[in-house]
């Protein structure tokens, strides 16, 4: 007969189970809404407006609860990771919590077990794992939040590279400066690119030109990368200059800074892979010689 402490204990692993997958799980979009931003004006259809909507998971909503009453300054939110993703701070802080809870009742799945075991457990010790994994699976979003980070910032340097070169030829097609912005834009049709059309369509609306509008974004985001090409077609469309050379030489030297990065990164991997290879020479060196060796030290 199972005990009333292994009922209860599955009972909220089960429910910890639940709420973690509704943490981890992306919402289903509701149809009213998908059709809305379909027929929507063009500041409505902006990506950083259709991140801020209504938040629809259950995990969302409570870090959005969480970020309203104890506010974004608080909790140190990383926004410029959050934007280079495209998520939420109240879709990531839903998945903070989310994930410690499920550490925090995982320990009670192990008590359970142990109790139908018929080995009972002292109350500290779920006690204190369970508060270990929480904040251990409290922070795991944040190094994952780091890691995807990095790699979009890798993908926006590439796709800056072909930026460049679209606005260089937009610009021998003697485009204006803001038209060869507009329309090497429209060419992509990337994640990055989406977000360099939106920031261009929200410069408009709020009456700046599409270049401070790319500045402001190449600081939102932490990518140098794209102010300088900003700085560059400002000289042309503020002094009638002829870049057309400028940014072909920004876009060699940033696809010259790609390659170095790039063969920088695979240096690392090869030296992290020398440790493990030497590892696996020498147990099999002494799995092969140990026999011979052996046979020999007995005759």
């Amino acid at each position: 007969m199972l005990s009333p402490y292994a009922v209860v204990g599955g009972a909220i692993v089960g429910l910890g189970l639940v709420i973690a997958a509704r943490g981890i799980m992306p919402g289903r979009p509701d149809l009213k809404d998908v059709l809305a931003r379909m027929d929507a004006s063009r500041l409505e259809n902006l990506e950083r407006n259709r991140r801020a909507g209504n938040p629809d998971s259950l995990m969302e909503k409570a870090g959005d609860a969480l970020l309203r009453s104890a506010g974004e300054g608080t909790l140190r939110m990383p926004r410029q990771q959050l934007e280079l993703v495209g998520r939420s701070p109240a879709a990531h802080l839903g998945r903070k919590i989310g994930l410690a809870l499920y550490g925090l009742l995982l320990p009670v799945l192990g008590v359970s077990l142990a109790s139908i075991a018929g080995f009972p457990i002292p109350f500290a010790i779920p006690a204190i794992a369970g508060l270990a994994l929480a904040v251990v699976f409290w922070l795991l979003p944040d190094l994952q939040l780091k890691q995807q980070a990095t790699e979009a910032r890798e993908d926006f340097r590439h796709a800056i590279k072909a930026y460049l070169r679209l606005v260089q030829l937009e610009r021998a097609a003697d485009a204006a400066p803001t038209q060869a912005l507009k329309k090497a834009a429209e060419v992509g049709d990337g994640w990055v690119f989406a977000r360099i059309r939106d920031t261009i369509t929200r410069a408009e609306l709020e009456g700046i030109s599409p270049w401070e509008g790319l500045k402001r974004l190449s600081v939102e985001l932490d990518v140098p990368e794209l102010g300088a090409p900003a700085d560059i077609i400002a000289i042309a469309g503020e002094e009638g200059a002829a870049v057309g050379d400028t940014l072909g030489a920004q876009a060699r030297s940033l696809s010259g800074a790609l390659v170095t990065a790039a063969k920088a990164q695979a240096n690392t991997a090869s030296e992290k892979m020398v440790m493990p290879v030497a590892m696996l020479v020498l147990i099999m060196t002494v799995y092969i010689g140990y026999p011979a060796l052996s046979r020999i030290m007995a005759s």
